[in-house]
């Protein structure tokens, strides 16, 4: 098998394992064997081309080729309106990046979808191709495959499991064996087998070296990805899965917000009941990140179990509690619906907690997507609902993650400010503040649309507040919260649903209840809601919010703020805010996390082996060429590629042309005593080649002595970076060697 064959085989098991890695973010599986038809097309035209000797340009552009026909056919047997070829891909392309936009994953079927992934599967395939084959830089080959792991990985709330990270780690490897093997392939014995692409066999040191790369790096990638968001590993306090505690990043809830309130039909999806007056807010998500993409997640440090941690910014916790038993039924998400604030629940599956949100999320194995699809359980809460004239003297306080919830993003544009500013000038307190802001948006002067509206994160928000001002709860939501850290007040953006409408002794709430609201920060009530979407929606706001208010229908922009109370004192902004409420978990044990620290310790010492691997392969294969139990042709071959790769690893070209050409030439590097030694040596490598018999076997127990003066010859007029670099990253492991 010639080089360039086993290269392509192994760029193709790599690209095809690596496609695996994509499967969580759609339910349409069928990506993945067009794709794969794909990735062998490219790859068997390649290895045709390559054998035929045609230069990296022209396979480069037979690769595009191949790849732009492919799907222009796979694009034309989707439905389509008489368009033109390049226009239908355009249409189908921008339908799928669309359904992509207002989807959450697994996203449903769709042939715009399917053609984007079948696409990107190639490019990747081009790409990894142009890296191994192309350049000759196999050790780069990571990163092309690596891409299709990392969509899933950021962007999904599911687990994307162990298995993503072996595709990639697999496939990885596969392509360092071939490079091994190809690098043995081109050193054999003999002018014509030296100048030719030889047969190679796997030898001890293509496969030690596979094993000190591929070993390490595979135990490392599954340490790592136990402490990245999507990898969960049963028994450890990282990740997401049975271990318990640890990072977790969730999927976006607005896109199921956004695609839900659009329903063509109505549907009730919860049912529920409750043993204290009116219905609740049943509250999903919490969005604490403000960016100029908008309102989003976080990852959360999550507690395993049914009790909740202490509320946050309660000075005293009310002791009359709210009994609610919930039945959902055809929704799926990976939240525990719950009303705020949640103390406790028994549901069936497994769940864990935020402390500083108490959102509730799925954390089982699996799609955690269905973890709540027809599941009934019940929730003991309190409500919090503050005196209105109380609440209006509370400071801004400070929560535990004031460094998400309560910072203002350097680039918030300065109109947002100002307006923030202008609709609360009036407003003495920071409670009296949101009331402002509330009042504000609920004013006649917004309309409440669910259409779609131009724009996106700070644009959407300057549309919405200074121009346009339309747009449905996302908007309002998102407005407020904005506004709110405008004028030092932490804030984040809830997600889940309006109490829906009562039906007897139980409340219905329906898809279209989906809903978004504000959740702001005070000192001695914690997060307390807001609600700024038109009654039109939402009815009455919040009693709290409007405790003493004057007429909200007056021009917002002449008297904005709401009047004040007898109460309520006069207070300069600057005045000092309530110190952090340190989180705490849920029994207030403080125990050292022994299972996080080992596993801390053991991810670093791999990671030491890993960068120390590069070294050892190295001195692995320095000893095994030197050893003296090999026939003498193979001894003195090995002795010559150890001064090859010494000229390489020490920042030296290593010369075209004879044994003799090379010898003089390298020598002419080298002092003279080294310099006669290189010569010595050429001369025993062209008497080995090229004699009809071997006569200098009396030299050969000297070969390891004469090959490591020459490399102290080449390494002594180095600097000390350049021979500290020729030892920990030696650059003949990462180059393909020259032909002799």
């Amino acid at each position: 098998m010639r080089s360039t064959d086993r290269s392509g085989l192994a760029v193709m098991v790599s690209v095809i394992l690596a496609s695996f890695t994509a499967r969580p973010l759609t339910r349409d599986l069928s990506f993945l064997g067009v794709s794969w038809v794909l990735v062998l097309l490219i790859g068997i035209v390649t290895m045709a081309l390559r054998r035929a000797r045609l230069g990296a340009g022209a396979v480069f552009g037979t690769q595009l080729v191949l790849l732009a026909g492919f799907v222009a056919t796979v694009a034309g047997g989707m439905s389509g309106e008489g368009e033109s070829w390049y226009a239908h891909i355009i249409s189908v392309w921008a339908d799928g990046a669309e359904h992509m936009q207002s989807q959450a994953a697994p996203m449903a079927p769709n042939d715009g979808v399917k053609l984007i992934f079948v696409t990107v599967i190639g490019v990747v395939m081009v790409v990894t191709d142009l890296v191994v084959s192309g350049v000759g830089r196999a050790v780069w080959a990571i990163g092309p495959p690596a891409t299709l792991f990392l969509v899933p990985a950021i962007g999904l709330g599911t687990d994307t499991g162990v298995v993503s990270f072996l595709c990639i780690a697999l496939g990885y490897l596969a392509i360092l064996v071939a490079e091994g093997l190809n690098s043995t392939a081109r050193w054999t014995r003999g002018l014509s087998s030296d100048s030719a692409e030889g047969f190679g066999t796997a030898t001890p040191v293509v496969w030690r070296a596979a094993t000190y790369i591929g070993v390490p790096a595979l135990v490392l990638t599954a340490i790592l990805g136990a402490a990245v968001p999507t990898l969960s590993l049963p028994g450890f306090g990282f990740g997401n899965g049975p271990g318990g505690r640890g990072p977790l990043q969730l999927s976006d809830p607005t896109l199921d917000l956004r695609r839900n309130l659009n329903q063509p039909v109505d549907r009730t999806v919860i049912t529920y009941s409750t043993n204290r007056p009116g219905g609740v807010y049943l509250r999903l998500a919490s969005l604490p990140r403000l960016s100029s993409a908008g309102f989003g997640n976080v990852q959360m440090s999550l507690d395993r179990g049914s009790q909740l941690g202490q509320i946050p910014g309660i000075s005293s916790e009310p002791t009359e509690r709210r009994t609610t038993n919930i039945s959902v039924g055809d929704f799926g998400a990976e939240y525990l619906p719950l009303p705020y604030a949640p103390r406790s629940f028994t549901a069936s599956g497994e769940w864990a907690s935020d402390a500083n949100s108490l959102v509730v999320v799925a954390n089982g194995r699996g799609n955690r997507i269905d973890s709540i699809r027809d599941l009934q359980y019940t929730v003991q809460s309190v409500d919090i609902a503050p005196d209105g004239a109380d609440l209006s003297t509370a400071l801004a306080g400070t929560p535990a993650d004031a460094a998400v919830t309560g910072a203002i993003p350097s680039d918030l544009p300065d109109s947002l400010v100002a307006l923030a500013l202008e609709v609360t000038a009036d407003a003495d307190t920071p409670a009296l503040k949101a009331a402002a802001i509330q009042a504000y948006l609920r004013s006649p002067r917004f309309t409440y649309s669910t259409d779609p509206q131009p724009g996106s994160g700070y644009q959407a928000l300057e549309n919405f507040l200074l121009r346009d001002r339309e747009g449905y709860c996302e908007q309002f939501a998102a407005a407020m919260a904005t506004m709110a850290r405008a004028v030092n007040i932490p804030s984040r953006v809830a997600v889940g649903f309006l109490p829906g409408e009562r039906d007897g002794d139980t409340w219905q709430v329906s898809i279209r209840d989906m809903h978004a609201w504000p959740e702001l920060y005070f000192s001695g009530y914690g997060w307390v809601r807001f609600e700024p979407t038109p009654a039109s929606v939402t009815g009455a706001p919040p009693a709290w919010t409007v405790e003493n208010q004057g007429d909200s229908s007056d021009d917002p922009t002449a008297d904005p703020s709401s009047a004040e109370t007898d109460a309520a004192p006069s207070l300069e902004p600057s005045a000092p805010t309530a110190p952090t409420e340190a989180p705490t978990s849920t029994d207030g044990s403080t125990a050292f996390p022994w299972g996080r620290t080992l596993v801390g310790t053991g991810a670093g010492l791999l990671a030491l082996l890993v960068l120390a691997a590069p070294a050892t392969i190295r001195i692995r294969r320095r000893t095994s060429r030197l050893s003296d139990d090999a026939p003498a042709e193979e001894r003195v071959e090995s002795a010559w590629a150890e001064i090859r790769d010494s000229v390489l690893d020490y920042g030296g070209a290593w010369p075209l042309g004879s044994p003799r050409s090379i010898g003089h030439e390298i020598g002419g590097r080298l002092e003279s005593e080294q310099s006669d030694t290189m010569t010595q040596v050429a001369t025993i490598v062209e008497r080995s080649r090229y004699a009809r018999t071997f006569t200098d076997t009396d030299l050969l127990a000297e070969l390891p002595e004469m090959t490591e003066e020459i490399r102290r010859g080449l390494a002594e007029p180095r600097s000390f970076w350049r021979r500290a670099s020729a030892i920990l990253l030696p650059r003949s492991l990462f180059r393909r060697p020259p032909k002799p």
